[in-house]
C-alpha cells in the first residue's frame, strides 16, 4: 500500500511531463550568441519559445563549459546558432562537434548575416550551401518601405514563400515578411535541402548603399558588366532554407537574423503605396521554429502487419500467388486546442508499398482503411498477390516528402513454392496434356474391340464354309 502511495507522485510527474512537452524530441534549447549581439533586441522571439515550453540556455561561442554530449547522453535537444561572424569556438561548439551531434539528435537553427566568417562559410558548404560575397546584401528598389533603405526588403508571402507543410496556411496568406540587411545563398545538389523563402523578381545582390538612376552605379554595385559571378535574383536568391536528414534531424538556415528581432515582430511596415500593414515575421518565425524543433510535420510508424487475406496472424513463409494483406499505422504529432501535445491521425494520398527482393517485384498504393479505428493514428492497407517467384522478400515503405518526417519501415518474409500436396489435382491449362493419353487409351480400346469383333466373325464364316 505504501509503495503504491509513494508511486503516485512519480506517475503524476511523468504524465505532466508528457502533457507539457511541446516538441517530439525534447525542450532543452542551447542559444549561442555573439558577444556584440544584444539579447534584448530579440526578447519577443525568446519569449515565444519560452511560452511554448522550451528551456533556453544562453552561451557564448567560446564558452568552454558547454557540452552538447556528456557521457554519451545528449545535454541539449535543439541548438540556435546566432554567431555568424564568430571566428573562434570552444571545442564543444566547434562546427565538427555540432555536425557530429546533428547525425544523431541535434536540431539546429542557424541565424546568419552578411558578415559571415570564413569558418562559418566552410561550415555552410558542408550542407551544400554557397553564400554571396561578404558585405553584400539583398536589395530591391521596388519592394521596400519608402522611408527606409533598399536593403530592408519587403517580401509578399504569396509569391516568395514556398508552400510546404513547414508553414501554415495563415502564414502563406498573411502579412508581408520583412527581410532586413540579409545575405543570400544558393543550394547545390543536396536532395534533402528545402527552399522555404526566396527573393522577389526585382531583387538583386549588391552592396548596401544608396543608388541613383545612374546605370553605371548599379553596374558597379552588381560587379560590373564583366563580372563572371552568378547573378542572384528571383527564385535563385534563396533567403531561408531547411534540411532534414534521413534520421529526421532538422536544420534551418535564415539569411537575416534581424528578421526575428523585436523591430519587425508583430509591428507594422509601410508599403510602397504608403499604407501600414502588419508584418508576417512573427508568424513565419513561429512556424519555422515549430518545424525545426519537431513540433510540426512529425510522423512516426505505430505498427505494421502482414497476413493472408483469409487469416489474421502473420507468417514467416508465404506460398507463391497467395493473396496477401499489408497494413501500416501512422501517427502525426500535433498540438491540441488546450496547448498540449498528442499523436493523432495523418492523411497521406501518395503512400506506397514495395514488395521487393533486390528489386521491387510489386509496387502498389497504400489506401487509408476507414474500417479500422486504432487508438491513435491512421491505418493504410494494401492487398496484392504474391509473385510467382520464391525467395526472401521485404515489405518496404519509404516515404520522403518535403516538410514531413522520413518514413522507412521494413518487414521480411519468405515466399516458397508449393509443396507436393498443395498442387491442384487438375490444372486447367494442362487439358491438352490430359486429353492426349485419354484419347490414345480410348483409341487403343476401340481398336482392340474392333479387332476382336472382326476376328471372331471371320472364324465363324470359315467354319460354316467347311
Amino acid at each position: 500500500m505504501l509503495r503504491s502511495v509513494l508511486g503516485l507522485p512519480l506517475v503524476a510527474f511523468c504524465l505532466l511531463g508528457d502533457v507539457l512537452a511541446r516538441s517530439a524530441t525534447g525542450d532543452r534549447v542551447l542559444v549561442v550568441l555573439e558577444p556584440h549581439s544584444d539579447k534584448g533586441d530579440y526578447s519577443k522571439f525568446w519569449a515565444s519559445l519560452t511560452d511554448r515550453g522550451f528551456d533556453l540556455t544562453f552561451k557564448k561561442p567560446n564558452d568552454d563549459s558547454v557540452e552538447l554530449v556528456k557521457f554519451g547522453e545528449p545535454q541539449y535537444d535543439h541548438l540556435i546558432m546566432f554567431a555568424p561572424s564568430a571566428k573562434s569556438f570552444s571545442p564543444s561548439l566547434s562546427p565538427k562537434t555540432i555536425i557530429e551531434a546533428q547525425y544523431t539528435h541535434l536540431n539546429t537553427l542557424y541565424l546568419l548575416s552578411p558578415f559571415l566568417s570564413d569558418r562559418t562559410r566552410e561550415t555552410m558548404r558542408e550542407y551544400d550551401l554557397e553564400f554571396i560575397e561578404p558585405n553584400s546584401v539583398l536589395l530591391d528598389a521596388f519592394s521596400h518601405p519608402p522611408s527606409q533603405p533598399e536593403s530592408i526588403v519587403v517580401l509578399p508571402p504569396n509569391t516568395c514563400l514556398v508552400p510546404t507543410p513547414i508553414l501554415a496556411e495563415t502564414t502563406l496568406s498573411g502579412g508581408p515578411i520583412v527581410y532586413p540587411s540579409g545575405t543570400v545563398h544558393t543550394a547545390g545538389l543536396n536532395p534533402f535541402l528545402i527552399d522555404v523563402l526566396h527573393a522577389t523578381k526585382t531583387a538583386y545582390v549588391g552592396e548596401e548603399q544608396n543608388l541613383d538612376a545612374d546605370e553605371s552605379a548599379v553596374e558597379d554595385t552588381l560587379g560590373g558588366k564583366t563580372s563572371k559571378g552568378p547573378l542572384f535574383s528571383g527564385k535563385r536568391a534563396m533567403l531561408v532554407s531547411a534540411l532534414q536528414t534521413r534520421d529526421n534531424v532538422r536544420i534551418g538556415f535564415v539569411g537575416s537574423g534581424q528578421m526575428f528581432s523585436d523591430k519587425y515582430w508583430g509591428t507594422s511596415v509601410e508599403s510602397i503605396t504608403g499604407q501600414l500593414v502588419e508584418t508576417g515575421n512573427a508568424a513565419f518565425a513561429e512556424d519555422f521554429t515549430k518545424w525545426i524543433f519537431q513540433e510540426r510535420g512529425v510522423v512516426k510508424v505505430i505498427s505494421t502487419a502482414h497476413h493472408r487475406q483469409s487469416e489474421n496472424q502473420p507468417r514467416e513463409q508465404y506460398t507463391k500467388k497467395d493473396d496477401l494483406v499489408y497494413s501500416v499505422t501512422l501517427a502525426e504529432y500535433y498540438t491540441t486546442d488546450n496547448q498540449t501535445a498528442a499523436w493523432g491521425p495523418v492523411h497521406l494520398e501518395d503512400l506506397q508499398l514495395e514488395f521487393t527482393m533486390l528489386d521491387p517485384h510489386i509496387r502498389t498504393a497504400l489506401i487509408e482503411d476507414t474500417s479500422v479505428t486504432p487508438e491513435m493514428g491512421t491505418t493504410y492497407t494494401a492487398k496484392f498477390k504474391a509473385p510467382d517467384r520464391h525467395g526472401v522478400f521485404k515489405f518496404m515503405v519509404e516515404y520522403f516528402r518535403p516538410g514531413l518526417s522520413c518514413i522507412v519501415t521494413t518487414s521480411m518474409a519468405s515466399v516458397v513454392p508449393l509443396r507436393h500436396d498443395e498442387h491442384p489435382r487438375f490444372i486447367v491449362g494442362a487439358w491438352p496434356f490430359y486429353t492426349a493419353p485419354i484419347s490414345i487409351s480410348f483409341a487403343f480400346l476401340l481398336f482392340c474391340g474392333l479387332w476382336v469383333m472382326l476376328g471372331e466373325d471371320d472364324k465363324k464364316g470359315k467354319k460354316k464354309a467347311e
